[in-house]
């Protein structure tokens, strides 16, 4: 009880330090998380309390305590037609005593207009019950490389393109942000999952043009938008599982959204998964999504995990795929 009780002391802790916290904006404008791995994804993004493989270094880094082998997956994504994600995740059990698991992501998105970086380290361990994990995030964004030619510009002045050229905005950007997770198994069916996100994330942006007297912002900086996700997960038979996770919005810019999925082990090797994603507002923005898995035992001590996932959004649907390993 009192592992409890101090876990939600520092909870609503944080909450209040963060709310108080956002400055420029609550709109996740840029590093903007679009939900990592086809497996989550299919599962219409409820993972915080289901987390059981090395997709937990995202969704919930004290899901790695979970894991008894190490594993590493690759995930690319055409988020909407417009930008091309790459996400790569792995990690190493330490200890199985206690549980201790370390986990590393990367993932790149974008061009030469703009394009981010975002390198993850995680740590997961049990304690009092509980599995408890914390994640470190480096985030680096360079824009405004891109070229600009007159030849595509023909409608326009050449002094207007070189107008153009002049107060063309480039820079850098970097900060870091910290993740702390914990998980609960309630019982042998039902697990308890928290995620607080983005607890403390400073973006320090620096733009600059080649116009001496119009010049951008400079240097300034701004928060990532704090989440809290409270999820859980319930094991409905030996091979169907399914799952919710819930998060409340602490800013105006923000919705409180319900996400939930399930997912059914078929013949031992073959997955299929299907969810949606619930957004508090007057809009019609739910988000559906299917998906299939296979899970391939090689040799021994060798699986190989393919997961294809579609997602039906508002804008434009997408297809996510991964391709995992454990050993």
């Amino acid at each position: 009880m009192k592992s409890i009780k101090y876990l939600s002391v520092l909870l609503l802790f944080l909450l209040a330090f963060q709310v108080r916290g956002q400055e420029l904006s609550g709109i996740p404008g840029a590093f903007v998380d679009i939900g990592f791995g086809a497996r989550p994804s299919a599962m219409g993004f409820a993972y915080a309390g289901l987390a059981d493989d090395v997709h937990s270094v995202i969704w919930n880094p004290a899901g790695l305590s979970n894991l008894r082998k190490k594993q590493a997956a690759f995930t690319y994504t055409d988020q909407l037609g417009l930008v091309s994600y790459h996400y790569l995740a792995a990690s190493m059990p330490l200890s199985r005593i206690d549980k201790k698991t370390i986990g590393l992501a990367v993932i790149s998105s974008g061009d030469k207009a703009l394009r981010e970086w975002t390198i993850q380290g995680s740590y997961s361990q049990e304690f009092h019950g509980f599995l408890v994990g914390a994640s470190l995030k480096f985030r680096y964004a360079s824009f405004g490389n891109n070229s600009i030619n007159e030849s595509d510009y023909v409608i326009f002045e050449p002094d207007e393109i070189n107008d153009g050229i002049l107060n063309q905005v480039y820079g850098s950007a970097s900060g870091f942000g910290i993740d702390i997770g914990a998980m609960y198994m309630l019982t042998e069916k039902v697990t308890l999952g928290l995620m607080l996100k983005d607890i403390y994330s400073p973006i320090f942006w620096d733009s600059q043009n080649d116009n001496p007297v119009a010049k951008p912002k400079g240097k300034y900086d701004e928060l990532i938008p704090f989440e809290a996700v409270l999820g859980t997960s319930i094991k409905i038979t030996d091979n169907i599982i399914a799952a919710v996770d819930y998060s409340p919005n602490f800013l105006s810019e923000s919705n409180a959204r319900i996400s939930g999925g399930a997912e059914w082990k078929l013949f031992d090797i073959v997955y299929a998964r299907g969810g949606m994603q619930y957004f508090a507002n007057q809009y019609n923005d739910e988000r559906y999504s299917i998906g299939t898995g296979l899970d391939l035992k090689v040799i021994k001590d060798l699986r190989v995990l393919i997961d294809f996932t579609y997602l039906f959004e508002e804008i434009d649907n997408s297809l996510r795929f991964s391709l995992g390993v454990e050993f």
